[in-house]
């Protein structure tokens, strides 16, 4: 699949080319998406309006959130919403009924996360600006608000630290996003997250929300399955999502839209 840069739409005229809500599987990014890039990660929460625009919506179908946050901290910034969760890039799953699913077994990642960050942390120390955020299934290195001097002089330490990883056991990737590197088992990424979704709601079209480099691969699986993809970006850049969206108010926008749109 090309990349293209697609230019800006409305939500509402965007809701109108997507609909109706009935005919689609919503998958949706939660940071960048949802809400707002913030300064501090743990600070992120949904825009306003975001939570009652997916439950309006899952009166109508089927949605499910797919994060590299775990599936604690989605549920915790997003409440119990019937919704499918897919947390780690899809590396842990929680149907929308609540029962648990994996791609993967969390227990076999232990011993590789612990090592990693244990590395790490030796480089890192207590730096201004980073922040190292050990997951269940995968660890992520922050420095969003680290100085660019220390930028520079650690973030190649810290790639080397996590690429020493990627041939353990049951094999590991290093996924760069925005301001973030994230050591995850290669055999997980969106786009696995997206599939294993739409093989249980095979009669709806996908239609993947995404604002980073880590959700193209949930944009290259939805529409090989004749599904669509909405990029979330103020600026054009190059991607495999036909559709752009400006940003989270948007995103909460076409949500919205998108409830009412008729069958």
């Amino acid at each position: 699949m090309t990349a293209n840069e697609p230019p800006l739409t409305s939500p509402e005229e965007l809701a109108a080319m997507m609909g109706p809500a009935e005919r689609r599987l919503v998958l949706l990014d939660f940071d960048g998406v949802l809400a707002p890039i913030v300064n501090r990660h743990d600070h992120a929460a949904p825009s306003p309006g975001a939570v009652a625009a997916i439950e309006a919506l899952t009166e109508r179908t089927a949605v499910a959130i797919v994060s590299g946050r775990g599936i604690a901290d989605l549920t915790e910034r997003l409440g119990e919403l019937p919704v499918g969760l897919a947390g780690g890039h899809g590396a842990e799953i929680v149907l929308a009924d609540g029962s648990p699913a994996h791609l993967i077994d969390p227990q076999r990642l232990i011993p590789t996360l612990d090592t990693a960050e244990t590395a790490l942390r030796d480089v890192i120390g207590d730096q201004e600006g980073w922040l190292i955020e050990r997951k269940s299934t995968s660890l992520a290195v922050h420095h969003r608000l680290a100085p660019p001097d220390t930028v520079e002089a650690l973030l190649p330490r810290v790639h080397a630290i996590l690429g020493d990883r990627t041939g353990d056991d049951p094999g590991f990737t290093v996924l760069e996003g925005k301001a973030v590197v994230e050591l995850r088992p290669s055999a997980v990424d969106k786009g696995h997250a997206v599939d294993f979704f739409s093989d249980r709601a095979p009669t709806l079209d996908p239609l993947v929300l995404g604002d980073d480099t880590t959700d193209e691969d949930a944009f290259r699986a939805a529409l090989a399955r004749g599904g669509d993809a909405i990029l979330v970006a103020s600026d054009p850049r190059p991607t495999a999502a036909p559709h752009r969206l400006a940003d989270p108010p948007a995103v909460t926008d076409f949500l919205s839209a998108l409830s009412r749109s008729r069958s």
